[in-house]
């Protein structure tokens, strides 16, 4: 059981205490009562103490609200959880910045004090994302215009069958346009009547 079960245990006691309170004849509510303290003392024998965390990491200071964001800046901005996410600024208002979170749609409003610079170093190798769809983009417009340049000049003949039905047989009695032309027709067996 993580904590909020045990909490959620914990205020279901006090519930049930407040209606033993009312009714302490009520031998349902007593039992009840008895297996939800039961249960909380073994998940604290099985949790004693939670583990220890981690300090958390210097947190950066906030940009300020002198720095000046610009439409298709990268920021970091802080989302309704209290931490911060990869975003770009999408809309510049009087008292606010409009981001948009990367990888999902979706404007939010953000007060300046709550964004902060991307960090340099993960997005540094990488070209921004507009270059990087043009690039993408190009490769396959120019793709598709060299198929066509290619086929208009007769250049991207795929393998083509040789052999016309329309040829004309190879003995006197074949027929223009049937297939297997000057061989005899196959016998198929005469089906037997069904009794």
């Amino acid at each position: 059981m993580d904590a909020a079960e045990i909490d959620v245990y914990k205020q279901k006691l006090s519930e049930v205490e407040l209606a033993l309170s009312a009714d302490p004849s009520n031998t349902e509510l007593q039992q009840l009562k008895t297996e939800i303290q039961d249960l909380l003392a073994l998940s604290a024998q099985l949790h004693p103490a939670p583990p220890p965390t981690l300090p958390a990491p210097a947190p950066t200071p906030p940009a300020t609200a002198t720095h000046k964001w610009q439409i298709g800046d990268s920021c970091e901005a802080q989302y309704t959880d209290s931490k911060y996410y990869p975003a770009r600024v999408v809309a510049v208002r009087a008292d606010t910045y409009g981001v948009t979170f990367v990888g999902y749609s979706g404007m939010h409003d953000i007060q300046a004090s709550s964004m902060r610079p991307a960090h340099a170093q993960s997005n540094a190798h990488r070209a921004p994302a507009r270059e990087r769809t043009k690039k993408r983009g190009k490769s396959a417009v120019e793709q598709s215009q060299q198929a066509w340049l290619k086929f208009a000049r007769g250049k991207s003949k795929k393998a083509i069958n040789s052999k016309s039905i329309f040829k004309s047989p190879d003995t006197v009695t074949g027929k223009v346009g049937v297939t297997n032309s000057g061989r005899g027709v196959t016998k198929n067996p005469r089906p037997a009547k069904l009794l």
